[in-house]
Formats: structure tokens, sequence, C-alpha cells
């Protein structure tokens, strides 16, 4: 496999924390270097580097969503519309780029190849970045899906810890506490990226909206996407979007949305990429006691940065 000079950069960059993570789990510190690797890849100075001197333009669709909130799910529903539901590729990222990423082998944003493809003249890009780290432009889309951040609790539990080798290391109370804590503090996290993207909304090349809305009406969520991209459908193009886009389908094809590996270290087993795709059933790993704290915990950073993100109407909580 040939690695980019950027990948080998990325190398130097994360290998530190790979080696100290490997050698704390070896002797029993599964949790304190999981936290330490969890905050070196998340800080934000790592997260302002990630595009360089990267100028969007008109034909960029960007999908800017924390961890295991429905990423993939948004990044077919909007490759579909940029290919009129024709698009296909062996592996996603073999056609969206993703600069803030720690694998190898993801297509560049400099590969004009997306582009020439695309019969729309759009090509989508993954971030995880917070706004304030992705680079705007008036001209560019941004997409960006809100999830509960206790399900993004479970599916990051299952999805990370898989990718990382620590599931039989790291418990789920010593993951809430990394979630919870300082360090890295996965929570206050979810909620920067929130308020930031949030904050964009009423940009008219923005469009924000959460995943209980996508899982709800998923027919309206494709027609949103698709007017911002400024793209019309004709109904045998939205229904294939629909069918390709959907649980069943990606599910089927799950190999194509599975990571690749991290630098230095061998290919994850056993990762599972489309789990459930379902809302409202965190209770299947934490307790409701750990439920609410994560609520009070987001709802309150949420307020400490100055965010009106409607919480309590958006995750339907009652109180």
């Amino acid at each position: 496999m040939r690695i980019s000079k950027k990948d080998m950069a990325k190398a130097a960059s994360l290998l530190p924390a790979l080696v100290l993570l490997k050698l704390g789990i070896r002797f029993g510190y599964g949790k304190q270097m999981s936290g330490m690797f969890l905050k070196r890849v998340g800080t934000p100075e790592l997260q302002a580097k990630a595009f360089g001197n990267y100028q969007p333009v008109e034909h960029d669709v960007f999908v800017a969503t924390f961890v295991k909130s429905g990423t993939n799910w948004m990044l077919q529903t909007a490759h579909q519309i940029a290919h009129y539901g024709e698009a296909e590729f062996e592996h996603i990222h073999d056609v969206v780029p993703w600069p803030d990423a720690p694998m190898i082998n993801i297509i560049p944003l400099s590969d004009p190849g997306p582009l020439k493809k695309s019969p729309t003249g759009l090509r989508v890009i993954k971030t995880h970045n917070i706004a304030e780290c992705v680079p705007y432009n008036e001209k560019a889309k941004y997409i960006s899906v809100i999830r509960d951040p206790k399900e993004a609790f479970v599916s990051s539990y299952y999805f990370l810890g898989g990718i990382l080798g620590i599931l039989e290391h790291v418990t789920v109370s010593e993951w809430f506490d990394l979630f919870m804590n300082d360090h890295p503090d996965l929570g206050r996290l979810w909620a920067i990226h929130t308020a930031g993207f949030w904050g964009w909304r009423e940009r008219p090349n923005v469009l924000v909206m959460t995943f209980n809305e996508m899982k709800k009406d998923p027919n309206r969520a494709i027609a949103r996407v698709a007017d911002l991209m400024g793209v019309s459908l004709s109904e045998a193009q939205f229904g294939e979007i629909l069918k390709k886009s959907s649980f069943s389908y990606m599910k089927q094809h799950e190999h194509q949305f599975t990571p690749y590996q991290m630098i230095f270290k061998k290919p994850p087993k056993n990762v599972v990429m489309i789990r459930k795709g379902q809302s409202g059933q965190s209770d299947e790993l934490i307790t409701d006691e750990q439920q609410t704290a994560i609520d009070d915990f987001c709802r309150t950073a949420l307020q400490k940065i100055g965010s009106d993100f409607p919480y309590d109407e958006a995750f339907g909580i009652t109180r």
C-alpha cells in the first residue's frame, strides 16, 4: 500500500500516542491511556491543522458531524444526491476526503477524481472538526447532524473501543468517566461541536438537523439535503437515493463504510460501523442515572457556551 506524505505526517504526529496506548493497555492502564489518546486526537490545535490552507469552493459539500452521529448515513445521502442515486464506490473514502482522519489511504482533498466524476459538479467532504476548525466559504455547502449525546456515547463505546482495541480493557463505567470528565471530556466536546454548527443554522448555505429528524422522516431529510445542494431529482432518482441510504442497504454494504486502519496499527477486527441506526435506546448500555447525568452535563455545557440549542425538545426529554 502506498502511503502519501500527508499520511506520513499523520504518523509522525500520532505515533507517540499510539505507542503509549499499546503500552498502557499491556500494563493495565487502558482507561488512562485511552483518555490520553482521545485527548490528543481531539485537540483544537490538531483540528486546526487538518485542512491546512484549503479554501472551500462552490462545489464543496461538507458533512460536519460529531463522532458517531449519523456521519456515514449523511455521507451516503449527500454523495448519492450528487450522483443522482447512481454513485458506485469500493469504499466511501475512495470518493470522500476526510482531512482530519488519523487513518491512512483516504483520498486527499487535492485529488480531482471525485469532482470530475460528479454529474452535478459537487463533491462531499467529511469532517468531525468543531465549527471554528472547518474552513468556511459562503459558496460552499455545510450539513451537520446532531445526535443525542447518550446515543453517541453508546455508539462510540462500541466503535472507538473496537478501533483502538480497548473494549476488553475499558469498562462502560470507565468510558462514562472519559465522557464526563476533563480528560478528554467527550461530553464537553459534543457541546462545543453542537453549539458551533447550531450557531450557523440561519446561514443559507448551511443545513442543521437532528439524527431523530432523519430517522423519523428520511424522505424529508433527503429533500432538505437536495434542496441545500441545489440538486433537482426525478421520482426515480429520489427513490434510488432513499433505498441506498436506508439502514438495510447500508448494513448489507457495510464493507464500504468500515474504517480504514489507523497509522502503524493493525486493521481493526470485528468493528461494526453500521450497528443499529436507532434512536432512543441508550439504555441498552447505561443506567437511568447515567443517562440523566449525561443530559445534565451536556445541557449545562451548552448553557455555559451560551448556545440556545433546544436540548430537551430535540431529544424528547420531559422534566
